[in-house]
């Protein structure tokens, strides 16, 4: 019993860690952006090409070849590159862009509505209204983002029009990319589609914002920042996501994933003294509560079929 204890300890600790380094990463970008004048395009090109490079080779040294028997399956030789392209590309970049337009707890807070999307897909798929408990996530999830939008005031908008649809952009790209790789996460281990992602939608993205092109300031504190990006917050961070959700489990995971919103929010006021009214705060606590809905046992079930 006490080992047991213990395990699920350090699932938790391992989910927590990998979705703050999320969370944080995003105002680390931010701060590129701000201070540094870097173009957040690039850091996405980057992030992705570096990021996916570096994940495959420690997977190479760990698993030698097995790293590349994934392509060896016709079906996953189509259904890698779709993820890649039209999953895990969109869903940096409209991030990214996010923030470029508005603030990283913002941008975070707004891709969390995707599992809404998901609730809503499935509903629409299986030809039958959520649950109620997944209706209360919804109206949750919309009343959150109309705070976030108007500031309250429905005669006008507190976020600009391209920081919200860069937002909501940002949740759909989410939802598809939690959704299309599920055949693929069946059979393989979610690192080798991860990282293959990342280095094919870097690949997609270079002709566009090649890494070579780079603009802005860079000295020790940007070296030190993007550092961080590639390794706390992309490596480490899906490993021990993915790791400590192999512990405490899929539902537990999600749940505990509500971290990445609110260490992006508080990590924008204490060291970006972001400035959010009340309102704004209470518009995030709406849209990290469906999150919360949504990982109650009867209901995430319905997000894994």
């Amino acid at each position: 019993m006490e080992q047991q204890t213990k395990n699920i300890w350090k699932g938790f600790l391992l989910v927590a860690f990998g979705a703050c380094c999320w969370g944080i990463s995003g105002n680390v970008g931010q701060f590129l952006k701000t201070t540094r004048s870097f173009s957040l395009e690039w850091l996405v090109s980057c992030r992705l090409l570096v990021g996916g490079f570096l994940l495959l080779c420690y997977l190479f040294i760990k698993h030698n070849k097995k790293v590349f028997m994934i392509w060896q399956y016709k079906e996953n030789r189509i259904a890698l590159p779709i993820f890649a392209i039209f999953g895990m590309l969109p869903a940096q970049y409209t991030y990214f862009v996010a923030i470029k337009y508005s603030n990283a707890a913002t941008a975070t807070v707004l891709q969390y509505t995707g599992p809404v999307l998901i609730v809503l897909y499935i509903a629409l798929r299986q030809k039958k209204l959520p649950s109620i408990p997944e209706c209360i996530a919804v109206i949750c999830a919309l009343f959150g983002t109309f705070l976030l939008a108007t500031n309250g005031n429905i005669h006008s908008l507190a976020l600009s029009p391209k920081a919200l649809t860069w937002g909501i952009l940002s949740a759909f790209a989410l939802a598809f990319y939690t959704i299309q790789p599920k055949k693929m996460l069946e059979k393989w281990d979610s690192s080798y589609v991860i990282g293959w992602g990342m280095l094919i939608a870097g690949i997609a993205i270079s002709p566009i914002h090649p890494i070579t092109h780079f603009s802005g300031i860079m000295d020790m504190q940007a070296i030190i920042a993007m550092i961080f990006i590639l390794t706390f917050g992309t490596i480490f961070a899906f490993c021990c996501y993915l790791a400590g959700v192999a512990i405490v489990g899929a539902t537990k995971g999600s749940l505990i994933a509500c971290l990445e919103p609110l260490s992006a929010t508080i990590v924008s006021i204490v060291w970006l003294k972001q400035d959010f009214s009340y309102i704004d705060l209470i518009g995030f606590a709406f849209i990290i509560a469906t999150i919360g809905i949504l990982s109650l046992p009867k209901q995430y079930s319905a997000l894994e079929q």
